[in-house]
């Protein structure tokens, strides 16, 4: 590229090119080379018609984490979930712990980070229901047998 007499760039012909361009194009070659043979037959069918690393970086940038608007989106989505996240009926803690950490590590993609003791309190502040016969088993019987309960009830769905 070069600047012509109304200071607008534009690109070299061949013949004007000297080492410094030569090295340049010679270093974009080796970065093209080592994207396209990272990407799988999917990602690549997208980028074969790039013609420098840059385009090829640029688009699969714009691929998987998609343009500000999708990202905004996104964004406001998960910390909806997060905000209004508690307990299902008959889910255990296990499961509302993963989808705690499915929606914070959506949000920690989107750059948005928290704190373990953020996260603890989350959990903490989540309605957690437990039906009587839970209530009754944490109450009564010896930890031994309650696990045994528990063991029964999450395999006889």
């Amino acid at each position: 590229m070069k600047l012509n007499d109304k200071n607008e760039l534009v690109t070299k012909s061949e013949d004007e090119w000297d080492d410094e361009d030569f090295k340049k194009l010679t270093i974009d070659n080796k970065a093209l080379n080592i994207l396209l043979v990272s990407l799988d037959k999917t990602e690549y069918n997208l980028v074969r018609r790039c013609t420098s690393a840059h385009d090829v970086w640029k688009l699969v940038i714009l691929t998987h984490e998609g343009t500000e608007q999708v990202k905004n989106a996104k964004l406001a989505l998960l910390i909806r979930d997060y905000e209004l996240l508690k307990m299902q009926p008959n889910e255990s803690i296990k499961n509302l712990y993963n989808r705690l950490l499915d929606i914070t590590n959506g949000l920690l993609g989107l750059g948005k980070v928290f704190g373990k003791d953020e996260l603890v309190r989350k959990l903490l502040g989540c309605e957690v229901k437990l039906n009587k016969k839970s209530a009754n088993l944490v109450e009564t019987k010896p930890q031994e047998e309650r696990r045994k309960d528990i063991d029964l009830k999450s395999t006889h769905k």
